[in-house]
């Protein structure tokens, strides 16, 4: 195993320095002793697997770092694609683990607690999924069920699985504070012009 030494002080705020692409990698390696274990051989679990894209992760942002400027988007793809898989094996962890009860109670706590913040919620999404064959399907998901029921075009209803939920409930989390400010600056504008 690698042994990784760092300048930080306990409890001591480090001044601003720019990111070493030399301390990066050795960061990376040690991440790759110390994580990638957990994520090979049959009996890895949810936690093992996102240990192990955590890992690729650091290895990716340190390529990141000294990318010349035609590899900047790979390269950063490849960073965020890794957390993506670590966040996706998180949420699986908790689907496992936690009770659904209490899962969903949280869900809905969610929602309330941010209108009572008074930040925004997705109150309904409507998608139109493109198929292979040219063939396409609608699916919608409301507040109503805290979106973790699905309804589909053809008149079905269906509940999301636990994990799959976790990840629509923070995409739609996002989507709602990326959104907000473009309506403020919508109503904004038309209240100009009246």
């Amino acid at each position: 195993m690698t042994t990784y030494r760092t300048p930080a002080e306990p409890g001591k705020l480090q001044p601003y320095a720019p990111l070493d692409p030399q301390a990066l990698h050795g960061l990376a390696q040690h991440a790759d002793d110390v994580l990638m274990p957990a994520a090979i051989g049959p009996e890895r679990k949810p936690l093992g697997e996102a240990a192990g894209q955590l890992a690729i992760a650091l290895s990716e942002f340190a390529r990141l770092v000294e990318a010349d400027a035609d590899d900047q988007l790979a390269c950063g793809e490849d960073v965020v694609e890794r957390l993506r898989r670590a966040s996706m094996h998180v949420h699986e962890h908790m689907a496992a683990k936690v009770p659904a009860a209490e899962l969903e109670a949280r869900n809905t706590g969610l929602i309330e607690s941010c209108l009572e913040e008074g930040l925004p919620v997705v109150g309904s999404v409507t998608a139109e999924l493109l198929l292979a064959g040219g063939r396409a399907a609608t699916v919608r998901l409301t507040k109503e069920t805290a979106h973790q029921e699905v309804e589909v075009d053809d008149g079905r209803t269906t509940l999301l699985p636990a994990a799959d939920h976790l990840i629509v409930r923070d995409g739609l989390h996002d989507l709602a504070r990326l959104l907000a400010p473009l309506t403020r600056e919508t109503s904004t504008s038309t209240g100009r012009g009246q």
